[in-house]
């Protein structure tokens, strides 16, 4: 039996904010970055700190947290210049990769590096600089859906991924220099071919024996039968140190999605009909394939056809509401953090 799509709640898949340590330049700055590094120094000889190497980077101070699950958080410490960057400490980490405790040991590490007192205060009043928020649809195929995006002006360069098969497994819109972009894509093909280079990496060799080898295979299995899973992606890549009490009024970008269910019920086409309506929606897109069919005598049955196709399932105002408390519930911030300050504060 056919499932019906599902959307699971959102995900906090990509955050980097800052912290106003260290603004003034004249207030003992180098003093204050000269404890910082020795702190620094003796996390990395403890083995929880490890150095990153960025190139040109705006910060003096490099280096990645390692929690125990297994994922990391980069940070950045000594703006070249804090005022313009809005603050001397700059965090970025993958919430939705981490696991129970991994939220309290990067605390712990901050605190030690750069004070209690100082890392609690100023938790505070972050600053967003990036934010995704992901939504996986379960039992969704790419393939058997339309997908509409209202008011974007421009579209990447990877506007359209399509296999040798001639299967879409992905659109991109918004610009590569846009603040702001959006995806989606067939995430059970992404798990799969990550499943299949990460065997390909460990090599054949000693297979049955090495237990992380047998490991990946497993993986891999579980990749090729799990569920067909469709990813949605708004991406704030440029948020320009936002207040996190801002962040809820925000523009809902997952508002200007609108998915047609084509293994759904609905009114029917001729064959030939569909299939060049389909082919010129996913070539250039809905609006188009709509004006295309204005003047023809399949005009009315295509507007229904697609009318009759919406799916119920997508509820994007209350996947933002999710997507917001999905950043609360994380516990990075303290619950003050997304209060709106008083006018006395």
């Amino acid at each position: 039996m056919k499932l019906a799509p599902q959307p699971k709640k959102p995900v906090v898949d990509r955050l980097a904010f800052v912290l106003q340590w260290g603004c003034d330049p004249y207030d003992g700055h180098d003093e204050m970055l000269r404890k910082v590094r020795l702190r620094i120094d003796r996390q990395i000889a403890a083995g929880v700190c490890e150095r990153a190497y960025l190139g040109a980077s705006r910060y003096r101070e490099n280096f990645r947290i390692l929690v125990d699950g297994g994922s990391k958080a980069l940070v950045q410490i000594g703006a070249v210049d804090p005022v313009r960057q809005k603050g001397g400490v700059r965090i970025e980490l993958n919430p939705a990769k981490f696991k129970p405790g991994d939220v309290q040991q990067l605390h712990l590490v901050m605190r030690k590096i750069i004070g209690r007192c100082v890392y609690n205060r100023l938790m505070r009043k972050p600053l967003l600089q990036v934010i995704h928020f992901a939504v996986d649809i379960l039992h969704l195929v790419l393939s058997n859906a339309l997908v509409q995006y209202q008011n974007a002006q421009l579209m990447t360069v990877i506007a359209k991924r399509v296999s040798m098969n001639g299967i879409v497994e992905g659109y991109n819109y918004g610009s590569v220099s846009s603040n702001y972009q959006t995806a989606v894509y067939d995430k059970h093909r992404e798990r799969v071919h990550a499943a299949v280079l990460a065997l390909a990496k460990e090599g054949a060799a000693g297979m049955g024996r090495d237990p992380l080898k047998n490991n990946k295979v497993r993986q891999l299995d579980a990749a090729i039968n799990g569920c067909e899973t469709t990813r949605v992606e708004v991406r704030s890549k440029k948020m320009r140190g936002l207040p996190l009490w801002k962040l809820p009024q925000q523009t809902n970008r997952f508002a200007r999605f609108r998915f047609a269910d084509l293994s759904g019920s609905g009114s029917e086409l001729p064959p030939f009909v569909e299939r060049a309506f389909l082919a010129i929606c996913r070539q250039d897109g809905v609006k188009v394939a709509l004006a295309a069919f204005k003047h023809d005598e399949h005009a009315r049955k295509v507007h229904k056809y697609w009318r009759s196709r919406q799916a119920a399932w997508w509820q994007p105002e209350q996947l933002w509401e999710q997507a917001c408390e999905a950043l609360r519930e994380s516990k990075i911030f303290p619950t003050s953090a997304f209060e709106q300050p008083t006018a006395n504060a």
